[in-house]
């Protein structure tokens, strides 16, 4: 959590900040992407599509894992080592755009990003040069429903240059999206193979949804505290992270600034 306020103000800056609640559900995801992240390089590298209901916490996800394998410069080689490129797919399977956002992504010079009068075969050699120099071993891509958006040849072009990138870079590839993901990733039916399915249910009224409850009253410093059993989690039909704002805003509704308008809530899951 984060704020740069102090007093009321700060507490409710914290209250809406980011906040990471490590659940089992969340942990066995983060488990199997650095399995996948610390294996050993192969020439057809094994990844994982992860997919669920919008708000179930799958960018949060990503955004912990990103967290833990960050860039590192190495000042005595003179180097940066990123083992971990977190990228959103673009908003239609356009290679060029995507070309430029890695380039963007790892803070290649200016000269690198004037490319873009290039042709995409450029764009890709340059990628390739650049991300194999950064030692990456791992790409993840958020909102990989947005293939979609695209045509059909559109959308078989889009993959083949994730699978390229893939074999190429011997680097794992991670997908994230809701649930018509699994349809975008299945118009590449090599890619799908190498890609497992993990599926984020829907949060459930019961003893797991109540214990998460718990833990994020906890850990918010929240003006009334509850004891116990908490009397919201059996009022709630809760499918989503973002129903679980409604919960907040009850808790305390000291000002309007307080209801729950937070976008960074990830319940472990």
């Amino acid at each position: 959590m984060r704020t740069n306020g102090t007093g009321e103000d700060g507490r409710i800056a914290l209250i809406q900040s980011d906040i990471w609640i490590g659940f089992p559900r969340a942990e066995q995801v983060l488990a199997r992407l650095q399995s996948l992240i610390e294996a050993p390089r192969q020439t057809r590298m094994p990844g994982l599509l992860v997919h669920g209901a919008s708000g179930i916490g799958k960018t949060m996800i990503a955004r912990n894992l990103s967290r833990r394998y960050a860039p590192e410069y190495n000042s005595e080689l003179g180097i940066t080592r990123t083992p971990l490129l977190l990228l959103q797919a673009p908003p239609a399977p356009d290679e060029r755009r995507f070309y430029l956002h890695i380039l963007a992504a790892v803070g290649a010079p200016a000269a690198a990003l004037s490319l873009r009068a290039q042709s995409v075969a450029s764009l890709e050699v340059r990628v390739v040069s650049l991300l194999r120099d950064l030692g990456l071993r791992m790409i993840m891509i958020d909102e990989v429903h947005n293939l979609l958006a695209g045509t059909h040849r559109e959308q078989r072009r889009f993959l083949n240059v994730l699978r390229y990138l893939s074999n190429e870079l011997e680097a794992s590839l991670a997908c994230f999206g809701v649930s018509e993901a699994v349809d975008a990733i299945r118009g590449d039916v090599q890619l799908a193979r190498r890609l497992d399915e993990h599926h984020l249910p829907n949060w459930r009224d019961d003893a797991e949804f109540s214990d998460m409850i718990q833990t994020l009253i906890a850990a918010l410093p929240l003006a009334v505290v509850f004891h116990g059993h908490c009397p919201y989690s059996s009022l709630l039909a809760v499918s989503s992270c973002e129903d679980i704002h409604v919960l907040l805003g009850e808790l305390e509704p000291i000002r309007d600034i307080e209801r729950p308008y937070r976008a960074g809530l990830c319940c472990g899951y």
